[in-house]
């Protein structure tokens, strides 16, 4: 139910009594900000004697034109995207003209160089409820989307993106690990490894230049059907309203269905130089002012244990705007979280277009449910650190499919209302609204240009209730105030909620309160919760046997709870803990080391969880083993209680199943098929596969068969011993020595160990001096496979040689002997007078001979044990 209530024109001409509003206690109190025409970081910069390169917003394009010809004939110009121009090759006495040019609005930095942000580390989709839409919902996986990765190329060739990718000159360049990093959070097909699964696994892939700070051309966005773009990267701190910030503004008016997606960077622990914040430790130090803009959303890190990351960039935006608007898991820094909620909201766009014959919904409303859906975290309700909270994917795409949102536009001096219902034993109701402002003056004190206001008032008793509003004074004490009930009039997304909820029926205000550009589009999401309910362990889930595994649950919990599991079948119950704080919405929990069904419990005063049941399972490994003829072998260790082996191999763009084996092995003939593919294994058991394997692949032309290694434990020794290494023993039935004699090879030794893969060979009646042998495989009843020639100089205890023997004076003698360790050289004339001393690790050794006289000489070698062995030299 929807009507709209007009007021007055009157009572809504109150853009010059804004001071005078609930809010004025706190905004009277701000530092006053005084518009200037040049960026803050240009004004530190002015004095460089460098030329300079600046990005101009003209108040007339012609006469500016103009002006610059006749002023700074020497400065270059081109046109850059939206409204502004660049200018290069300024000295800084030209920028300071430049400011007292008539026709100039604004002067901003121009392109700088952006910065990766991110080390990827523990990425961990539960930790944001995705794999639990993956569980509930696998129709959703971003089937028929596109997103674009702006920042440095990704890699083409990687098979968890292959097949979707949309064409793009970035992809000239080279590519970078970051941005393949950012596309396999975003849309990974879990091809190489589960841990390679993204938050959109079908979703078409493309890549965008950081290169360039402005956003992208809008048709060439719009003809790759980009509804989502992902931007984790920074330029430094930077908290101004520029025309970086204003063309973003501009573009999200311009494509109401784009979102665009910011990390806010991981500069959170370092101070800004500029601002109404300047000096303050730890506060609005967002890395970039394209991040300040109004229409788009930053993201912020959490850590593992649900708390902002000390180097997640943090609000408030110059102006005391809320930054970022939510938080995400990213151990690794902003970059991990952002992609991870562009991935989300890919999902909420699908889920709509399946309920709106493919139309994607409006940026503004998925801007909406991302931060209604998301779960408080740092201090209550909205904060400078976390904004709204960690974003939930289920509560998100939830919230689509049960229809909890509407939209409309206002007018100023208008009322919109609308009714929802909320039903008996709600714990907690939520409401958000969310519209994309005009953009504003980039000089502009405050960024918002219409303001609207939201309120939620209960039908039956006519109490109402305001939204959650900080205090963006420039002091330490404020920011970390909590926010407090009061009407918002600086940001475009306000947000009313209620604990303990009467059930009934609720009115959801919206007024236009000062809209000079109207009328103002606008979106809202809603959700109630009640208790909790699991979120990992999710159905088809697979938890890893013998490790940590981190449990999760939804909902607001008080209290203590009891945990337990128990094997499929089984009615006992097995206790894990009976002191499970309910404040924390997770437990880490040490799983048995073994494959099995398993059940988890968790009880509460008033309510008991039950999982749904999942698969413990080892993990495991495949490897390819033989790669032999026509024929390839791969092979996996045994795991227990294993029913049958699950094999996969990558058709097309994703790992689809191959065969069932109760066996630790599959032979593959060497086809097309298999040249060059990726395989995995899972182990089974009661129909139910567990975690794949990482994919292993192998190259057609190098053959493998049987021998991995052959060496000689010396090439010099007084017992011939050789390390025979096999890559499987799959159908051996014995190993063999062979060295080479009078024109064929002799059999020396063999072996029949059945199961191994590791033998020591050895000859006990090998040639004095040089002997040559090789290894033999026999396998599959009688076929041979023989190693590459080994060469050994077999030598007893004491011998010592010498060669050339006799040598012309100036070449170097090479001397063998007994042994391989580091030895000691002494050359000697007949008289005892030492001649030349050194010291020689190698197999052989050696002596120069430069400068000698024609002669008979005396050579001694002592080894490492103190052995002492001597010959006698001729020199010629």
């Amino acid at each position: 139910m929807r009507h709209r209530l007009r007021k007055p024109a009157a009572a809504y001409l109150l853009p010059f009594l804004l001071l005078f509003s609930a809010a004025a206690p706190l905004q009277a109190q701000q530092k006053p900000v005084q518009p200037f025409k040049i960026a803050a970081p240009l004004l530190q910069n002015s004095q460089q004697s460098t030329p300079q390169q600046v990005r101009v917003l003209p108040k007339d394009r012609e006469q500016l034109h103009a002006w610059l010809q006749q002023r700074l004939p020497h400065v270059k110009r081109q046109q850059t995207t939206g409204q502004s121009i660049t200018l290069t090759n300024l000295q800084a006495q030209d920028l300071v003209q430049l400011q007292q040019c008539p026709w100039v609005r604004y002067i901003d930095r121009a392109n700088r160089q952006a910065q990766e942000e991110l080390e990827l580390k523990d990425t961990d989709l539960s930790a944001n409820n995705i794999t639990a839409v993956h569980a509930l919902y696998p129709e959703l996986n971003g089937a028929g989307l596109a997103v674009s990765i702006k920042e440095s190329p990704f890699d083409t060739t990687d098979i968890d993106l292959k097949g979707r990718i949309l064409p793009a000159p970035a992809f000239e360049e080279a590519y970078s690990l970051h941005a393949t990093t950012m596309a396999t959070v975003v849309a990974g097909a879990g091809n190489t490894s589960p841990d390679a699964t993204g938050v959109a696994r079908a979703a078409a892939v493309t890549s965008s230049s950081f290169a360039n700070l402005m956003p992208d051309d809008a048709a060439t966005l719009a003809a790759q059907g980009i509804s989502v773009q992902n931007h984790s990267y920074g330029v430094g701190l930077e908290n101004y309203y520029g025309l970086e910030s204003m063309a973003y503004d501009e573009q999200a008016l311009a494509q109401p269905q784009l979102l665009h997606v910011f990390s806010s960077g991981n500069s959170g622990d370092e101070t800004p130089e500029t601002g109404r914040y300047a000096g303050i430790s730890g506060v609005a130090n967002l890395t970039g002012q394209f991040k300040t803009s109004k229409n788009t959303l930053s993201v912020g890190a959490l850590d593992a244990d649900r708390t902002v990351g000390t180097r997640s960039s943090t609000g408030p935006a110059y102006d005391g705007r809320v930054k970022p608007e939510v938080v995400a898991h990213g151990v690794g820094g902003t970059s991990e979280a952002a992609a991870v909620v562009s991935g989300i909201a890919l999902l909420v766009q699908q889920a709509y277009a399946q309920q709106h014959n493919g139309s994607l919904p409006p940026a503004a409303l998925v801007k909406a449910i991302l931060i209604n859906s998301a779960d408080d975290v740092e201090n209550p309700h909205v904060d400078f650190k976390s904004g709204y909270g960690n974003a939930d994917a289920l509560g998100a795409v939830q919230t689509v499919k049960e229809q909890r949102f509407f939209s409309g536009s206002v007018a100023a001096g208008a009322v919109d209302k609308f009714t929802l219902r909320v039903p008996a034993g709600a714990q907690e109701l939520k409401v958000t609204l969310v519209w994309h402002d005009a953009p504003s003056s980039p000089d502009a004190p405050t960024a918002l240009v219409n303001d609207l206001d939201l309120r939620l008032q209960h039908t039956a008793s006519g109490a109402s209730w305001l939204p959650w509003v900080l205090n963006p004074y420039p002091h330490p004490d404020s920011l970390h105030q909590t926010a407090t009930r009061q009407p918002d009039h600086l940001n475009n997304v306000e947000q009313v909620t209620l604990q303990q909820p009467d059930a009934g029926t609720y009115e959801v205000q919206v007024q236009g309160f000062a809209v000079p550009q109207g009328p103002q589009l606008y979106s809202i999401a809603y959700e109630y919760t009640s208790g909790l309910t699991w979120s990992y362990p999710s159905q088809g889930s697979s938890l890893k046997a013998g490790h940590s595994n981190r449990l999760r649950w939804s909902g607001v919990g008080n209290g203590t709870g009891e945990l337990a599991y128990k094997w499929s079948g089984s009615n006992d119950w097995v206790p894990i803990s009976d002191n499970i704080d309910l404040r924390q919405p997770y437990v880490d929990w040490l799983a048995p080391d073994t494959l099995a069904l398993v059940q988890l419990r968790l009880s509460t005063n008033g309510q008991t969880l039950l999982s749904p049941e999942f698969i413990l399972a080892p993990t495991t490994q495949a490897a390819v083993t033989l790669n032999c003829g026509t024929k390839v072998l791969l092979q996996w260790p045994q795991v227990k209680h294993a029913s049958s082996y699950q094999l996969y191999r990558l058709d097309g763009l994703y790992l689809q199943p191959l065969l069932t084996t109760a066996d630790t092995v599959a032979v593959l003939p060497k086809t097309g098929q298999t040249a060059g593919a990726y395989f995995s294994v899972a182990p089974v058991v009661s129909g139910v596969a567990g975690e794949r394997s990482d994919a292993v692949t192998f190259n057609p032309q190098e053959e493998r068969c049987y021998i991995y290694s052959f060496l000689p434990q010396q090439l010099a020794m007084d017992s011939v011993l050789f390390n025979l290494r096999l890559s499987t023993a799959y159908k051996v039935q014995e190993v063999a020595l062979e060295r080479w004699e009078q024109g064929a090879y002799r059999t020396v030794q063999t072996k029949s160990e059945e199961g191994h893969t590791s033998f020591t060979l050895s000859d006990d009646a090998p040639e004095a001096g040089l002997n040559r042998y090789r290894a033999r495989v026999t396998a599959h009843g009688q076929q041979y496979y023989y190693s590459q020639l080994e060469d050994v100089f077999y030598t007893r205890r004491g011998f010592i040689q010498a060669a050339p023997n006799p040598v012309v004076a100036g070449q170097e003698v090479q001397v063998v002997a007994h042994g391989e360790g580091l030895a000691q050289l002494q050359l000697y004339n007949l008289t005892g007078q030492l001649l030349h001393s050194s010291t020689d690790g190698g197999v052989v050794k050696t002596v120069p001979t430069a400068g000698l006289p024609a002669g008979l000489y005396v050579l001694r070698l002592i080894t490492e044990k103190g052995e002492k062995l001597t010959t006698r030299l001729l020199v010629l």
